[in-house]
């Protein structure tokens, strides 16, 4: 096909994605009425950068995600969680799918547990097995499930090149979260778009760094687009914890799992404060930076899941408890030399 077909079929291919987007736009208005009685959400308290005496101090609120969780019923993750004395949790839409959305909703504002997260939407480039329509719809649908049960953030998972050219899937995904970000503004929910190197992105991402990440979200021009730094799959960025000094303000989720090695395998990971990995510089680099948004602990291990989710709860809650402790504890001795 001579050059100037293929640019004219790019430029068709812009033109309907386009008009897509708008005619979602339309649409969603009479949607959004469903959820015109959302309260504002309860916010995730985190180290106060005023805070002068060890007696004001107080640790960080986080939340167990579901998929630490994985085989664990719906009730069951929420139960064990009250039972711990955990006071947040970080939602899984398969498990949301799996008890139904009323449901969902009617169970977590039973269990007063606030939510931090909703994972994941996505998979604009067709990477994951949606094609571009396919996927935008369904990050609307995410986005008022969110809002419905309270998660302060939807994460983002972009999607790989897939079928693209690496220019048209950034352009193509860039613009897709810089639409759903108006409607996430309505709804109160956040957007943080989520990179993992190059090991494990698979079909998930082609956000490979934190740079690449926060450059991504500087694209979409939108303030409600984040990041989600995951300790785990930003192991191996060397430049991650210096660049999130400088950028920390744009980290809406802090994603804490621990492993054995770094570059492990996924679902060899562990509970945080049981490994190896720079945890407790990871914590104390970034809210000393500034950051003021949620902390999920968030484990793929396939030991861990064949274990008694009360055991698993109650041991993720007393050791990130005690490493959260820790970095306070580092914090106030700084703010008193």
């Amino acid at each position: 096909m001579p050059l100037r077909w293929s640019c004219f079929a790019l430029l068709l291919l812009d033109f309907y994605t386009a008009a897509f987007i708008l005619s979602m736009k339309v649409c969603v208005l009479a949607d959004s009425a469903k959820f015109s009685d959302i309260q504002n959400k309860p916010t995730i308290s985190s180290f106060d950068g005023g805070l002068a005496s060890s007696e004001s101090l107080e640790l960080p609120e986080f939340s167990i995600n579901q998929m630490t969780t994985m085989r664990a019923s719906f009730a069951d993750d929420l139960a064990v969680r009250q039972h711990a004395g955990a006071s947040a949790v970080g939602l899984w839409r398969r498990k949301v799918d799996e008890v139904g959305e009323t449901s969902a909703i009617e169970a977590v504002k039973k269990s007063r547990l606030s939510v931090t997260t909703l994972s994941y939407a996505g998979g604009f480039s067709g990477s994951a097995g949606l094609n571009f329509s396919e996927a935008f719809d369904d990050g609307y649908d995410a986005l008022f499930t969110a809002a419905a049960l309270g998660a302060r953030t939807l994460i983002i998972s972009t999607g790989s090149r897939g079928r693209y050219t690496a220019r048209h899937e950034y352009r193509l995904v860039t613009q897709a979260v810089r639409e759903l970000s108006f409607l996430a503004e309505e709804l109160g929910v956040q957007l943080a778009v989520m990179p993992r190197n190059t090991r494990h992105s698979a079909r998930w991402t082609s956000l490979h760094n934190l740079a690449d990440a926060i450059a991504f979200c500087d694209a979409t021009g939108r303030k409600n687009v984040g990041v989600v730094y995951d300790n785990f799959y930003l192991a191996e960025d060397a430049e991650a914890l210096k660049f999130a000094e400088q950028c920390a303000e744009q980290i809406f989720v802090l994603q804490l799992r621990d492993a054995m090695e770094i570059g492990g395998a996924e679902y060899e990971q562990c509970v945080p404060g049981s490994g190896i990995l720079p945890l407790q510089e990871t914590i104390h680099c970034l809210f000393e930076s500034g950051f003021t948004g949620d902390v999920d602990v968030q484990v793929f291990s396939e030991q861990l899941w064949k274990q008694d989710i009360v055991d698993v709860v109650k041991n993720c809650q007393l050791q990130v408890t005690d490493l959260l402790r820790k970095c306070l504890a580092d914090k106030t001795a700084s703010l008193r030399a």
